[in-house]
């Protein structure tokens, strides 16, 4: 999944050359439309790519609340950061593996013969193990939730939610305390924790 309509229409191309007869390929613009989708397809999904960088995502938050959800599904991070504090990150929160999309020739290559590894099983068979203080999740979060919880993971307040969001200050704390309801949590350190390694 990325946000860029022209990279989205680029990577379809490039793994439809390579896996389009053996493999559907599906797209998505935000992670809300991606787990919408994956609540029914994600026993489908050979491997998702997916952008740190979506509308209603940032940083690593986005991939640890795929691993949580759906934790069978292998993850490639595609990035157009070339950090390795992130790459290494990305590798402990569960990707498999991460690939800049750069638009270089080795990249691309790259991202091929990682999805073509998954593919016939020569890489890892599905994703790493989620972290080890993850509990499970049972799909109750709705797509506000999910945009609240991505901006908690990635530390803001509710005064910073609101403005975020476009929520008024009373809505945001009423999302947050259905959140930690769906977790079991009692503060915003016990949810986060739940995301940590």
């Amino acid at each position: 999944m990325d946000d860029h309509v022209l990279v989205r229409a680029g990577l379809r191309s490039l793994l439809g050359q390579r896996f389009g007869d053996r493999f559907p390929l599906a797209e998505a613009a935000s992670l809300s439309d991606a787990l919408a989708w994956l609540k029914d397809h994600a026993h489908e999904v050979l491997v998702l790519l997916l952008d740190l960088h979506l509308p209603d995502t940032r940083g690593l938050a986005g991939l640890q609340l795929v691993r949580q959800l759906h934790p069978s599904v292998p993850v490639i991070v595609v990035s157009g950061l070339q950090d390795a504090r992130i790459q290494d990150e990305a590798a402990l929160h569960g990707a498999v593996a991460y690939v800049c999309k750069t638009g270089h020739e080795a990249s691309l290559h790259a991202l091929l013969e990682r999805v073509e590894a998954i593919a016939t099983g020569v890489g890892p068979p599905r994703a790493a193990s989620p972290p080890r203080a993850a509990r499970p999740l049972d799909d109750r979060l709705n797509k506000r939730q999910v945009q609240v919880l991505e901006l908690i993971l990635s530390s803001h307040d509710n005064q910073a939610i609101a403005h975020e969001t476009g929520l008024s200050l009373g809505s945001v704390k009423n999302i947050v305390s259905s959140i930690f309801l769906v977790f079991n949590v009692r503060s915003r350190a016990e949810l986060i924790g739940l995301f940590s390694n």
